[in-house]
């Protein structure tokens, strides 16, 4: 178990995380959503408190209480006021230590789960994400989603839930990360007292994915657009060259003045929506271009992302790259206003680095990359052969191969 902290002494507020580093990539097969079906669970009651007492407890500080999943962790967290912090660490003690299972719960919020499946298949601005994980990653539990399968939740129980947080809610997979009006030594001595029951496993080597290249996935909607994602591997999280892809991310889609968002919404008028992304996990990566047009646009927008993709060498001049890098180190620096933030940047750091890497540090590294070097990673990771599409809506088929290679050979 690790725990790290920040104090803030011009604050009032705590905002307090436990990261276990186990998501969606950590599931067989058979168990498909169970690590967002668990993070669910530990909301329905424990043996001090009902759901409802949780909610009503959160409720009367004005703090807030939550979860998330990942692929490849899971975040359970407070955001509290510095004299309600006793109130926070007891509820997320109960929560990942005492919580019951009951089987009436689980069968309730396998419906709930349901909805939520449901709701993500109405939602086609995010099933498409999804989907271009799935071009990638066809047959790895990156490429799943994280919600799972409804044949899978229906046959999660409370055996099912306990075997995979023995396997996987251990101290050796646990950060704890506080970032506000926080006593470091109280906090090392809240947490190593209550959770010494916690079993001591280590994180588990995985298997390496080999990402597919070329793959076309699509998802006939009757939308009244196409939305789409192209896709393709990219960097480890653990990669030198994290730096100049940040900024390669920031000048491809990573604002109005972007070049996608420039050219495709703005020069043509192609697109209300689009941007650029990346994703890195231990040992591969994802980047994708995200749109979202009028069907009649779909061939017009797949050739200006290859377009632009094929050309970047020609269009990243100097005063390009200094606006990406003032928007890195800007978007960062006011990202420290936030307390959550702050405690999110802990932790992953722990995880991704094993140590605290100082803002000052990451905006000097991103100020150091060169023009040469983010074309030099533009080249190797925009290749034809690289590149996936998915797409969601009003469309049954891409002539992926040919667009490549006209656009970009």
């Amino acid at each position: 178990m690790r725990i790290i902290s920040e104090h803030i002494p011009y604050v009032r507020s705590i905002s307090l995380g436990l990261w276990f580093e186990a998501g969606s990539r950590d599931e067989l097969l058979e168990e498909r959503g169970l690590a967002h079906f668990i993070e669910h669970m530990l909301f329905k009651g424990t043996e001090r408190y009902s759901a409802r007492d949780m909610a009503e407890l959160m409720d009367q500080c004005g703090g807030h209480l939550n979860a998330f999943t990942g692929k490849e962790h899971t975040c359970y967290f407070a955001r509290v006021l510095d004299e309600d912090y006793p109130i926070a660490v007891d509820l997320l003690h109960q929560m990942l230590v005492h919580s019951l299972f009951d089987e009436a719960e689980i069968t309730k919020e396998q419906g709930v789960v349901l909805e939520e499946l449901n709701m993500a298949e109405d939602e086609p601005d995010e099933l498409v994400h999804d989907l271009v994980s799935e071009a990638l990653w066809p047959d790895h539990p990156l490429g799943r989603n994280i919600l799972g399968a409804k044949e899978t939740v229906l046959k999660f129980d409370r055996r099912k839930i306990l075997d995979f947080m023995a396997r996987n809610y251990t101290t050796g997979r646990l950060v704890i990360a506080c970032a506000g009006s926080v006593d470091h030594e109280r906090l090392v001595d809240e947490f190593a007292r209550r959770f010494e029951s916690l079993p001591a496993g280590k994180l588990e080597p995985k298997t390496v994915p080999e990402p597919a290249r070329g793959r076309v996935l699509i998802k006939e909607r009757d939308t009244e657009q196409v939305y789409l994602c192209v896709g393709m591997p990219a960097l480890t999280r653990h990669d030198l060259r994290k730096p100049a892809l940040y900024l390669l991310d920031s000048i491809v889609g990573g604002g109005v003045s972007s070049l996608l968002f420039q050219e495709l919404r703005e020069e043509r008028g192609l697109v209300y929506n689009t941007y650029s992304y990346h994703s890195s996990y231990r040992d591969t990566g994802l980047f994708s271009i995200y749109a979202s047009f009028s069907r009649q646009h779909l061939d017009a927008v797949l050739s200006v992302i290859l377009e632009q993709l094929g050309g970047i060498g020609s269009r990243i001049n100097d005063e390009v790259l200094e606006r990406a890098k003032g928007q890195f180190v800007g978007n960062l620096m006011l990202s420290l206003e936030s307390m959550s933030n702050r405690m999110t940047n802990l932790a992953k750091n722990e995880i991704n680095y094993g140590r605290i890497v100082p803002v000052d540090e990451l905006a000097a590294a991103v100020q150091r990359v060169t023009k040469d070097e983010i074309i030099e990673l533009a080249e190797a990771l925009f290749r034809p052969s690289n590149l996936s599409v998915a797409a969601v809506g009003p469309v049954d088929h891409i002539a992926w191969g040919d667009l490549c290679c006209r656009k970009i050979c």
